[in-house]
């Protein structure tokens, strides 16, 4: 038995909820957690981390499913896009880790995990703070949804062949759109090891005008193509710990029950206030991780 079991049990519940309740895989907190907490190496904490959000995110989609929350149409297109940026991912991360360790506060540092950090970085505190002040004026409107521009600008782009998707209440989008999107969230699939989910769930709602609940139903789809196919391709390097990721399976079966109901308790506006909230705690984490190469 894994001596920090219980930790990995209690992880893979919180991730769980996560997953239920935002439609995403939750990588972007759980690999740091594998790196920082449990000192887990980052290849296999991201090989491992892609197979637990994949089997995570096939109950969390069927959940989504049954209580009608999923645009089957729009997860395909996605999906497809996803599987192509995971491969491009894949391929950096086994670049970057071939490489030489810099040194950074005097201590020698893996390129590869200093690349992995600071992509976080780059990418969760823009989309924390944009999304927390869009949920704010929101409120302040008195509206649910986002009235959001770049929208306006996107559904304006006619490229054939175009598309109806009904269970998002779009009426004409070139398929072209969704597709080139999905491209770099299945980048950073293979790169960081995530599911792609918490910048799929944006781009869903304020690039594509998707409903906030219908979006969290349509990333998990997304997110369970991309992982499937990160999470195969890191076995084949023998980067997956299967303990690892069985104890996290453990946890993470009920709380994605957990985290589907609390969706349906709360508002779309609340939802993404919430997870701007949630992003922040794993830029955190990652901060307090580049710290200690200055404390040491």
């Amino acid at each position: 038995m894994h001596p920090g079991w219980p930790g990995l049990i209690l992880l893979g519940y919180l991730i769980g909820i996560i997953t239920g309740l935002f439609g995403i895989g939750g990588g972007f907190l759980l690999t740091p957690s594998l790196k920082i907490i449990f000192h887990v190496s980052y290849p296999v904490a991201i090989g491992s981390s892609l197979l637990q959000i994949f089997c995570t995110s096939l109950f969390s989609a069927y959940k989504h499913w049954q209580h009608k929350k999923l645009d089957t149409k729009m997860g395909a297109l996605t999906a497809a896009g996803s599987l192509i940026g995971a491969e491009g991912g894949v391929r950096l991360l086994r670049f970057f880790t071939a490489q030489q360790p810099v040194a950074l506060g005097g201590q020698s540092v893996l390129l590869a995990d200093l690349i992995i950090s600071l992509g976080f970085l780059m990418f969760l505190l823009p989309t924390a703070v944009f999304m927390y002040r869009e949920a704010c004026a929101s409120r302040q409107r008195g509206t649910d949804e986002p009235q959001s521009e770049l929208w306006n600008c996107i559904k304006n782009c006619q490229w054939p062949p175009l598309a109806a998707f009904e269970q998002s209440h779009i009426l004409s989008l070139s398929i072209w759109m969704p597709i080139l999107l999905s491209l770099s969230v299945g980048l950073l699939t293979g790169l960081l090891g995530i599911g792609g989910g918490f910048i799929s769930f944006p781009l869903l709602v304020y690039c594509l005008g998707m409903p906030t609940k219908t979006a969290v139903g349509t990333s998990t789809l997304q997110v369970l193509a991309a992982s499937g196919y990160g999470a195969f391709r890191y076995i084949q390097a023998g980067n997956v710990d299967f303990l690892l990721v069985l104890l996290m399976l453990l946890g993470s079966t009920l709380g994605v029950r957990t985290g589907v109901r609390l969706s349906r308790r709360i508002n779309a506006c609340d939802t993404r206030t919430y997870f701007s909230g949630l992003l922040v705690v794993a830029v955190l984490l990652i901060v307090y991780d580049l710290l200690k190469c200055f404390i040491r």
